[in-house]
């Protein structure tokens, strides 16, 4: 079956009406004695023969309400307000559209506002995901949302290659407040970096997507939930936060909400900027006729990452059920370093020549993104959306180098001047159309079609100063242009079966047509294809503490735009980091199973995936010597995980969420076409501590310990680390103050490498990319917090952001 049949087939489906009952609609009016409309009065629908509660809403700025999608029965309405008597409708029997007659609500004993607060736990297991509250965090205050994940149960961030995985799979796709960020993983990283976790409500982690969710990435989705401020009227927040760790580190932010009447205009604007120095150690041997060949490299990095992000949306409400809207996102994000390398070469343990090479580099990304959005509510559970996205971004990335050689007795020989650069505009757009109709409360279903048109032209460039003038190196200069396009549909089906099971059922098909062309190999890249996405849940409910979910989903991976159009970064004149435009898409398929008893769960999870992109792999050159990193496809690899999330309360006044993971990996790769098996068992804990000092005093510890791991074929150490903080809250109007010590032990270092003897290759590397920062954090929300909020806005283009690696 191809696309077009199965377009046909989903318009069949939706055309199809559905309907296990009548349904019909309940409105009305409550007013006060003057009869004035009382808004935002709390209205219930009850079965009138034992009060059940059927529906609930509350009513509009006039007073009104509209409750719908009801079975005819008999009922009666409550309304209720604070400070008012409640008031009950006569019975009624439901067997067409229904007016209630009107409700007029007495004042009783006025009573004082009770406000009640309820403190989400840190983490929270739910059916389909795991949620971690970040706003609740501390240790989180003055940090970014790179370092709340690298906290995260079951998630490893290497800066190293600007990877994510979950549980020991890449692939990750990253998702803002429910949209995929199409941006490659080196940008997406480095935006990341830049966003305040202030500024950050909660994350979750979604390890196997439904079929509404795009098939790409391996390991699943992590959606992170940016605080929004939607009631009527004018409200925010805003933090600033000020921090220090070998340079200083700053975050702010600031996030509005104005709503009035059928217009809702939001946004949010941060600034980051952090200074705080780096150090990175490679080292590389191997056998020459007998002879050990060693080269080593110390580099002491100055980073400086400026960054902007900027978020608009307005929201109309053109009719009652009709809302459309327009988003606009942005960032300016700036990275720029100053480093001196200092390389040895030796040969059998006895120097042979010094190389310093000093660089200065900048990695500039900025973006634009649109977004118009029409949503359609025919009634409260069926609706249709459709969305169109425009995304443009900008990567510059010049780098120069000064390269002085010495000899073995460390008397400088010669200089050589050495430049390279990369440019790639980048251009996608995204057609989305959704449509969702629960028939009842047993049975739901969803259709939906997407269209996906990417396009870059890609120029690298490296130059060697010779003679006075600029002479290209023709191993590494390359122009490339990419033209992609991607076609998907999806049906899914969720039943109820009982009361305490359900399932959800649902099938994805995308094809991709992918050509990528270059001036100097042609065409490296010519793939059309079509498959098949398959998913399926079951959850059963076995009492009401105690619940099991199954899940399997079939995934794709494909390659990121930052590897199709690839850089080149020197470390030292014989090691750098480049891009593979051959990289093939892997295909995963992923089983799981979850079981959660009151606040505590298990999740057992296994993969097996066929051709997995590895980033950062080493390779040396035969021609020139070189160690190059750069991305490539393993022959597979298989994952088991398993994550065990346990909450215990020593006393009131101090409560942990502790979780534990354990990982049994297994890859096989080839390395100069002689195969490679590795086999390696990982342990991971991470434990959250809060403390009550007082009531508006508060503390906490927390810390992790991620154990060795495969990179691929390389093999990496353990890493630990810990953080504290304290938390005084001066009341509502006065906001809250936040100090943080991150990394307390200065610990957080990546050491590993590759060990191949039969290959002849070993090397060894250390990356420190964070130091002990000590951070103060203010943060005050303004405005109406009281009132009505909007909807949570979403576009189509989120799959589409996470490539612009």
């Amino acid at each position: 079956m191809d696309f077009k049949q199965l377009l046909k087939l989903l318009i069949l489906i939706a055309s199809i009406q559905l309907s296990a009952q009548d349904k019909f609609d309940i409105s009305g009016l409550i007013t006060d004695i003057d009869n004035n409309g009382i808004s935002f009065a709390n209205v219930l629908l009850l079965r009138s023969n034992d009060s059940t509660l059927i529906k609930g809403t509350i009513t509009d700025d006039n007073g009104s309400y509209k409750i719908e999608n009801i079975s005819n029965g008999n009922y009666i309405v409550m309304g209720s307000y604070v400070g008012f008597q409640k008031t009950y409708s006569k019975s009624f029997n439901l067997s067409n559209t229904y007016t209630v007659e009107t409700l007029v609500l007495k004042e009783g004993n006025q009573l004082d506002e009770v406000l009640i607060k309820a403190q989400k736990p840190l983490y929270q297991q739910k059916v389909d995901r795991m949620v971690i509250n970040v706003e609740n965090s501390i240790v989180s205050a003055g940090g970014t949302a790179l370092e709340v994940l690298e906290r995260s149960p079951g998630i490893n961030i290497n800066r190293q290659s600007n990877s994510i995985s979950i549980v020991g799979k890449e692939g990750v796709v990253v998702m803002i407040n429910d949209k995929i960020s199409y941006m490659p993983t080196s940008g997406l990283v480095q935006m990341l970096e830049g966003m305040s976790a202030d500024n950050i409500e909660s994350i979750e982690l979604i390890t196997t997507p439904p079929a509404n969710f795009d098939a790409e990435g391996n390991a699943g989705y992590i959606n992170i939930v940016l605080k929004k401020r939607t009631d009527l009227g004018l409200n925010g927040s805003y933090s600033i936060a000020l921090g220090y760790g070998k340079g200083i580190t700053n975050n702010d932010n600031i996030n509005f909400n104005y709503r009035k009447k059928s217009i809702n205009f939001y946004g949010s604007y941060g600034f980051s900027l952090d200074e705080r120095a780096q150090q990175f150690k490679t080292s590389r041997e191997f056998n020459d006729n007998g002879d050990l060949i060693a080269s080593n490299t110390v580099t002491d990095r100055e980073p400086n990452q400026r960054n902007h992000n900027l978020r608009l949306g307005l929201d109309v409400n053109t009719s009652e059920k009709t809302i459309m809207g327009i988003l606009v996102s942005a960032f300016d994000n700036r990275w720029s370093m100053d480093a001196v390398n200092n390389n040895i070469n030796s040969e059998n343990g006895n120097p042979t020549s010094f190389v310093i090479l000093d660089n200065d580099e900048v990695n500039h990304l900025k973006h634009i993104g649109l977004n118009y959005n029409i949503k359609h509510n025919f009634t409260e559970d069926k609706f249709l959306s459709f969305d169109i996205d425009y995304l443009n971004y900008e990567f510059d990335n010049p780098t120069n180098y000064r390269n002085s050689f010495f000899d073995d007795n460390n008397t400088f020989t010669n200089s050589e001047l050495l430049r390279s650069g990369k440019e790639t505009p980048l251009e996608t757009w995204v057609s989305k159309l959704d449509y969702s109709n629960r028939v009842n409360e047993n049975l739901k279903f969803e259709l939906g079609i997407k269209g996906v048109k990417n396009n870059f032209e890609n120029d690298v460039s490296v130059d060697n100063f010779e003679n006075n003038i600029w002479v290209p190196d023709p191993t590494l200069t390359n122009k490339s242009v990419l033209d992609e396009s991607i076609y998907a549909g999806y049906g899914a089906v969720e039943y109820g079966i009982d009361e305490k099971t359900s399932f959800k059922v649902g099938l994805r098909y995308e094809h991709t047509d992918s050509k990528l062309d270059t001036d100097t190999q042609g065409t490296v890249v010519d793939r059309n294809y079509g498959i098949w996405f398959p998913s399926v849940f079951i959850n059963r409910q076995i009492n009401d503490t105690l619940s099991v979910n199954l899940a399997y989903s079939k995934r794709i991976t494909r390659p990121t735009f930052n590897d199709l159009a690839p850089f080149v970064i020197f470390f030292d004149p014989n090691t750098f980091l480049s891009g593979n435009a051959s990289l093939q898409p892997a295909i995963s398929n992923a089983f799981k199973v979850d079981v959660n008893y009151k606040s505590y769960f298990l999740s057992l999870q296994y993969t097996n995936e066929d051709a997995s992109i590895a980033n950062f792999q080493e390779r040396i050159d035969e021609a020139t010597g070189r160690l190059i990193f750069e991305a490539a496809n393993l022959d597979y690899t298989r994952t088991f995980g398993a994550t065990l999330g346990l909450p215990i309360k020593f006393f009131d006044w101090w409560r942990t969420q502790n979780n534990f993971t354990f990982i049994k990996q297994k890859v096989r790769t080839f390395y100069n076409d002689e195969p490679i098996e590795l086999s390696l068992g990982n342990f991971s804990a991470n434990s959250t501590h809060s403390f009550k000092i007082s009531e508006k005093f508060t503390a906490e510890l927390s810390g992790f310990y991620n154990g060795p791991s495969f990179f691929g074929s390389a093999k990496y150490n353990e890493v630990y680390g810990l953080n504290v903080g304290f938390q005084q809250n001066f009341g509502e109007k006065w906001g809250t103050l936040k100090f943080s010590i991150n990394d307390f032990l200065d610990s957080v270092k990546f050491t590993g490498g590759t060990d191949l003897p039969e290959q002849n290759i070993k090397t060894n590397n250390t990356f420190d990319f964070s130091n002990r920062t000590f951070a103060l954090t203010y943060s005050r929300s303004f405005g109406n917090n009281k009132l009505k909020s909007s909807r949570n806005r979403e576009t189509g283009s989120e799959e589409e952001r996470r490539r612009v690696n």
